[in-house]
């Protein structure tokens, strides 16, 4: 059986980025404290330190006299040593977000459209990176790389996901133009406009992400996060990273098949916001804006739809339980708190009524309309700064997450 090993300087990146996750952690370390946390020598926290403080990716904070000998340092992250951009392209909207090495939203920007075609996508993408490089000035040569977001099949469920009146009138021909999304030529064209490496994921795993990265409370390592938009998702967080499985598409909730069909066949366009709307529409019922969510008549809707839709996902839920046993089941996305909230219950109540297992916790995700594009600009910081044991194995298959674009 052939062994893996590591060279010197896959070892370096990787205590390099053990350091900084510690840091990132407890602001105001010293160096004696990540020795003791670490188990590395005080030579090699040295050294890595003092690069880390000479790239500017480290901060003084301030010095700490002990017993004897010299005061020690507290090094914490500089919050302008590198940014991570995000571009999240979904089926009702363009957005893009800039964050700082501390994780921190510096810009967020968002553009609603319908659909996105090949050249609307480009135009608003190169105005929103356009105010992101006004923002930064010459801090965008401290920019690590692109993180896309965008959800899978764009092209696909026309009939179900499309409720502009006017783009379904030619639902061939917007098939014909969201083909495009098919290909990896978004993400190409983005780091070609940019000249920085590219890393794409789908909504539900920048979403997870999100969650996983900066969810306040006690940070949960198995959790099924359950992302709901236009169409819906679902993404596999397992020992604190989101699971890929052997193709890429661990996870994939909104293709499993759904109860009844009552909503729709897939998943996807059951548990959806345009299923949402359709219910409404079925009713002749307005679509609420603002507080009219909370009117009584809307709120009789949203009671009916949502049971629905949580009994024809209920036998799904039920597999992910059984098949991955998670701590909880995390929603997100797009819908209103008010729909969201009455989901949760009602998917905890079937779930109580027909699972023999015992029922996860369900709750809310910490940030649902802005998850995605936070997940986004974090996968460039993450990519390049956080923790991988691939680094460390020299045989180890091509990481599913590698920058597909990097042109530079």
């Amino acid at each position: 059986m052939r062994s893996s090993g590591s060279t010197s300087e896959q070892s370096r990146i990787y205590n390099e980025r053990i350091i900084l996750q510690l840091i990132r952690q407890t602001p105001g370390l010293s160096r004696v404290h990540i020795a003791k946390q670490t188990g590395l020598s005080s030579q090699t926290i040295s050294v890595i330190t003092s690069s880390l403080l000479e790239r500017e990716l480290l901060k003084i904070d301030g010095k700490v006299r002990g017993r004897r000998g010299q005061p020690s340092v507290q090094l914490s992250i500089n919050k302008q040593g590198a940014y991570g951009v995000g571009i999240n392209v979904d089926r009702d909207h363009i957005s893009a977000a800039l964050l700082d090495f501390s994780g921190q939203c510096v810009l967020s920007l968002e553009r609603t459209v319908s659909f996105p075609t090949e050249k609307i996508a480009k135009d608003i993408a190169q105005e929103l990176i356009s105010e992101v490089k006004t923002r930064l000035q010459n801090d965008w040569a401290k920019v690590q790389g692109i993180g896309l977001a965008k959800p899978d099949y764009m092209d696909a469920w026309l009939d179900s996901l499309v409720t502009n009146t006017e783009q379904r009138e030619d639902l061939v021909g917007l098939q014909a133009e969201l083909i495009y999304w098919q290909s990896p030529a978004f993400e190409t064209w983005l780091s070609e406009q940019t000249c920085l490496p590219c890393y794409k994921e789908n909504d539900a795993v920048a979403a997870a992400t999100s969650e996983l990265l900066f969810s306040t409370g006690v940070p949960r390592k198995h959790f099924f996060y359950l992302f709901v938009s236009i169409a819906c998702g679902g993404s596999i967080v397992t020992d604190g990273e989101c699971y890929s499985g052997a193709h890429g598409k661990a996870g994939s909730f909104g293709l499993i098949p759904t109860a009844t069909g009552k909503h729709g066949k897939w998943i996807l366009e059951a548990l959806s916001i345009s299923s949402l709307k359709r219910f409404f529409n079925a009713l002749s019922i307005v679509w609420p804006q603002g507080d009219d969510w909370n009117k009584t008549e809307n709120q009789s809707v949203i009671m009916q739809w949502t049971q629905e839709v949580a009994f024809e996902i209920q036998p799904a839920l039920s597999a992910v339980i059984a098949l991955y046993d998670p701590e909880a089941i995390v929603v997100g996305g797009r819908l209103p708190d008010v729909v969201q909230s009455k989901l949760i219950d009602a998917i905890q109540s079937v779930l109580v009524q027909q699972s023999v297992l015992p029922v996860p916790e369900i709750c809310s995700a910490h940030a649902d309309s802005v998850a995605v594009i936070l997940g986004a600009a974090v996968l460039p910081l993450y990519e390049t700064f956080s923790p991988q044991k691939e680094l460390l194995l020299l045989s180890s298959s091509p990481s599913l997450k590698r920058p597909l674009s990097t042109s530079v």
